[in-house]
Protein backbone atom coordinates (compact mmCIF):
# COMPACT_ATOMS: atom_id res chain seq x y z
CA UNK A 1 0.00 0.00 0.00
CA UNK A 2 1.16 3.34 -1.08
CA UNK A 3 2.57 5.15 2.19
CA UNK A 4 2.33 9.49 2.72
CA UNK A 5 5.33 11.46 4.28
CA UNK A 6 3.79 12.54 7.63
CA UNK A 7 5.31 16.07 8.43
CA UNK A 8 3.22 16.89 11.59
CA UNK A 9 0.06 15.15 13.24
CA UNK A 10 -1.48 15.83 16.62
CA UNK A 11 -5.33 14.92 18.37
CA UNK A 12 -6.70 16.62 15.69
CA UNK A 13 -4.59 17.75 12.72
CA UNK A 14 -2.34 15.56 10.49
CA UNK A 15 -0.19 17.43 7.62
CA UNK A 16 1.50 15.58 4.80
CA UNK A 17 3.58 16.09 1.93
CA UNK A 18 1.90 15.53 -1.06
CA UNK A 19 3.72 14.50 -4.10
CA UNK A 20 3.28 15.71 -7.49
CA UNK A 21 0.50 14.61 -10.13
CA UNK A 22 -1.87 13.29 -7.48
CA UNK A 23 -5.16 14.41 -6.43
CA UNK A 24 -5.65 16.35 -3.31
CA UNK A 25 -9.19 14.62 -2.52
CA UNK A 26 -11.46 12.23 -5.44
CA UNK A 27 -13.56 13.52 -7.69
CA UNK A 28 -16.84 13.62 -6.58
CA UNK A 29 -18.84 10.16 -7.08
CA UNK A 30 -15.26 8.67 -6.95
CA UNK A 31 -14.06 7.54 -4.25
CA UNK A 32 -12.16 4.68 -5.32
CA UNK A 33 -9.85 7.39 -7.02
CA UNK A 34 -6.19 7.55 -5.84
CA UNK A 35 -5.87 10.94 -3.74
CA UNK A 36 -4.11 11.83 -1.14
CA UNK A 37 -7.23 12.16 0.95
CA UNK A 38 -8.08 8.52 0.31
CA UNK A 39 -4.04 6.64 1.07
CA UNK A 40 -4.11 8.49 4.31
CA UNK A 41 -7.44 7.94 5.19
CA UNK A 42 -5.81 4.44 5.10
CA UNK A 43 -2.74 4.71 6.56
CA UNK A 44 -3.82 6.49 9.75
CA UNK A 45 -6.98 4.31 9.60
CA UNK A 46 -9.58 7.28 10.10
CA UNK A 47 -12.37 7.38 7.66
CA UNK A 48 -13.60 10.65 8.41
CA UNK A 49 -10.64 12.58 7.51
CA UNK A 50 -11.22 15.93 5.94
CA UNK A 51 -8.81 17.81 3.95
CA UNK A 52 -8.61 22.20 5.72
CA UNK A 53 -7.32 23.32 2.17
CA UNK A 54 -6.39 22.44 -1.60
CA UNK A 55 -3.55 21.44 -3.78
CA UNK A 56 -3.36 21.70 -7.16
CA UNK A 57 -2.84 18.27 -9.54
CA UNK A 58 0.98 19.42 -10.21
CA UNK A 59 1.72 21.25 -7.31
CA UNK A 60 3.56 19.34 -4.02
CA UNK A 61 4.02 20.30 -0.48
CA UNK A 62 2.41 20.60 2.46
CA UNK A 63 -1.50 19.31 2.71
CA UNK A 64 -2.96 20.05 5.93
CA UNK A 65 -6.14 17.30 7.17
CA UNK A 66 -8.52 17.27 10.00
CA UNK A 67 -9.06 14.57 11.85
CA UNK A 68 -11.54 15.55 14.30
CA UNK A 69 -15.37 16.21 13.13
CA UNK A 70 -15.93 17.98 16.22
CA UNK A 71 -13.55 21.15 15.60
CA UNK A 72 -14.30 21.18 12.00
CA UNK A 73 -15.09 24.43 12.59
CA UNK A 74 -12.33 25.84 13.99
CA UNK A 75 -9.54 23.76 12.49
CA UNK A 76 -11.01 25.15 8.88
CA UNK A 77 -10.69 28.77 10.24
CA UNK A 78 -6.38 27.91 10.46
CA UNK A 79 -6.75 29.16 6.13
CA UNK A 80 -8.70 32.17 7.08
CA UNK A 81 -6.78 33.68 9.88
CA UNK A 82 -4.54 36.91 9.33
CA UNK A 83 -1.91 35.40 11.02
CA UNK A 84 -1.90 32.35 9.06
CA UNK A 85 1.46 32.08 6.66
CA UNK A 86 1.88 30.26 3.85
CA UNK A 87 4.70 30.12 1.69
CA UNK A 88 5.35 28.50 -1.94
CA UNK A 89 8.74 27.89 -3.87
CA UNK A 90 8.49 28.43 -7.29
CA UNK A 91 9.98 28.70 -10.46
CA UNK A 92 9.14 31.58 -12.70
CA UNK A 93 10.07 32.68 -16.45
CA UNK A 94 12.43 35.74 -17.15
CA UNK A 95 13.88 37.99 -13.72
CA UNK A 96 11.46 40.32 -11.78
CA UNK A 97 12.74 43.93 -12.27
CA UNK A 98 12.25 44.20 -8.62
CA UNK A 99 13.63 41.56 -5.77
CA UNK A 100 10.38 41.99 -4.18
CA UNK A 101 6.95 42.94 -4.35
CA UNK A 102 3.36 42.85 -3.35
CA UNK A 103 0.69 41.84 -6.14
CA UNK A 104 -3.10 42.97 -5.23
CA UNK A 105 -4.86 41.98 -8.93
CA UNK A 106 -8.36 40.87 -8.15
CA UNK A 107 -9.05 37.06 -8.80
CA UNK A 108 -12.25 35.61 -9.68
CA UNK A 109 -13.87 33.25 -6.89
CA UNK A 110 -13.76 29.72 -6.77
CA UNK A 111 -18.06 29.38 -7.14
CA UNK A 112 -19.11 32.59 -7.79
CA UNK A 113 -18.81 34.54 -11.29
CA UNK A 114 -17.24 37.90 -9.06
CA UNK A 115 -14.21 39.25 -8.38
CA UNK A 116 -12.40 39.19 -5.04
CA UNK A 117 -9.43 40.79 -3.54
CA UNK A 118 -6.53 38.60 -3.41
CA UNK A 119 -2.95 39.06 -2.18
CA UNK A 120 0.09 37.48 -2.74
CA UNK A 121 4.04 38.86 -1.85
CA UNK A 122 7.13 37.60 -3.27
CA UNK A 123 10.82 37.72 -2.82
CA UNK A 124 13.44 36.46 -5.88
CA UNK A 125 15.86 33.65 -3.77
CA UNK A 126 17.91 33.14 -6.92
CA UNK A 127 18.31 34.27 -10.20
CA UNK A 128 19.19 32.29 -13.86
CA UNK A 129 20.42 33.85 -17.18
CA UNK A 130 20.42 30.37 -19.29
CA UNK A 131 17.43 30.20 -19.76
CA UNK A 132 16.27 33.26 -18.20
CA UNK A 133 14.20 31.96 -14.69
CA UNK A 134 14.19 33.14 -10.99
CA UNK A 135 13.84 30.58 -8.05
CA UNK A 136 10.82 32.55 -6.34
CA UNK A 137 9.12 32.54 -2.28
CA UNK A 138 5.84 33.40 -2.99
CA UNK A 139 3.41 33.58 0.38
CA UNK A 140 -0.58 34.56 0.02
CA UNK A 141 -2.49 35.97 2.45
CA UNK A 142 -5.59 34.32 0.44
CA UNK A 143 -6.40 31.42 -1.03
CA UNK A 144 -7.74 31.96 -4.32
CA UNK A 145 -7.87 29.12 -6.73
CA UNK A 146 -4.51 29.30 -8.88
CA UNK A 147 -3.97 32.46 -7.28
CA UNK A 148 0.18 31.95 -7.47
CA UNK A 149 -0.15 30.59 -10.69
CA UNK A 150 -2.40 33.65 -12.25
CA UNK A 151 -0.47 36.79 -9.79
CA UNK A 152 2.90 36.03 -11.79
CA UNK A 153 1.33 35.29 -14.67
CA UNK A 154 0.20 39.06 -14.36
CA UNK A 155 3.42 40.63 -13.67
CA UNK A 156 4.41 38.91 -16.88
CA UNK A 157 6.52 36.31 -15.01
CA UNK A 158 4.47 33.02 -15.43
CA UNK A 159 5.32 29.61 -13.62
CA UNK A 160 7.34 27.14 -15.64
CA UNK A 161 5.76 24.93 -17.33
CA UNK A 162 2.17 26.25 -16.24
CA UNK A 163 0.44 24.97 -19.01
CA UNK A 164 -2.71 27.28 -18.41
CA UNK A 165 -1.41 30.70 -17.58
CA UNK A 166 2.32 30.26 -18.76
CA UNK A 167 4.43 30.76 -22.16
CA UNK A 168 3.66 27.89 -24.06
CA UNK A 169 6.67 28.41 -26.23
CA UNK A 170 9.19 29.25 -23.18
CA UNK A 171 7.91 25.97 -21.86
CA UNK A 172 8.47 23.48 -24.70
CA UNK A 173 11.90 24.76 -24.74
CA UNK A 174 12.53 24.21 -21.19
CA UNK A 175 10.86 20.83 -20.89
CA UNK A 176 13.25 20.22 -24.17
CA UNK A 177 16.36 20.64 -22.04
CA UNK A 178 15.85 20.62 -18.73
CA UNK A 179 13.18 17.48 -18.64
CA UNK A 180 10.89 18.86 -16.35
CA UNK A 181 7.41 17.23 -16.13
CA UNK A 182 5.05 19.48 -14.32
CA UNK A 183 4.76 22.89 -13.15
CA UNK A 184 7.54 24.43 -10.87
CA UNK A 185 5.43 24.82 -7.94
CA UNK A 186 5.83 23.41 -4.14
CA UNK A 187 3.98 24.27 -0.79
CA UNK A 188 6.82 24.70 1.25
CA UNK A 189 6.29 26.27 4.64
CA UNK A 190 2.71 26.98 6.95
CA UNK A 191 3.03 28.84 10.21
CA UNK A 192 0.03 29.12 12.09
CA UNK A 193 -1.69 29.56 15.86
CA UNK A 194 -3.03 25.89 16.54
CA UNK A 195 -6.73 26.87 17.62
CA UNK A 196 -7.03 23.71 19.63
CA UNK A 197 -3.64 24.16 21.56
CA UNK A 198 -2.82 27.48 20.87
CA UNK A 199 0.31 26.42 20.34
CA UNK A 200 2.65 28.04 17.57
CA UNK A 201 3.06 25.23 14.84
CA UNK A 202 5.48 25.77 12.03
CA UNK A 203 6.08 22.98 9.08
CA UNK A 204 8.14 22.74 6.32
CA UNK A 205 8.60 20.42 3.72
CA UNK A 206 11.83 20.79 1.40
CA UNK A 207 11.92 20.74 -2.45
CA UNK A 208 11.46 16.98 -4.08
CA UNK A 209 13.87 15.31 -5.56
CA UNK A 210 12.44 16.50 -9.18
CA UNK A 211 12.87 19.93 -8.46
CA UNK A 212 16.30 19.86 -6.74
CA UNK A 213 17.38 18.64 -9.92
CA UNK A 214 16.17 21.38 -11.90
CA UNK A 215 17.76 23.87 -9.71
CA UNK A 216 20.97 21.40 -9.02
CA UNK A 217 21.25 21.96 -13.15
CA UNK A 218 20.29 25.72 -14.08
CA UNK A 219 23.36 26.47 -10.79
CA UNK A 220 25.81 24.59 -13.57
CA UNK A 221 25.06 25.90 -16.64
Amino acid sequence: MKQLNIVYQDASLVAVEKPARMLAVPNAGDDREESVQNILRAQIENPRLYPLHRLDYATSGIMVFGKDAGVRAELEAIFRTPTTRKKYITLVRGIPKYASGTITKKLRARNRNVYVAAKTTYRVVQKFQIPPCALVEAEISTGRKHQIRQHMASIFHPIILDNEYGDEKFNRQFRKILRLGRHFLHAASLEFIHPITQEHIVIEAPLPPDLQSIVKKLKSV
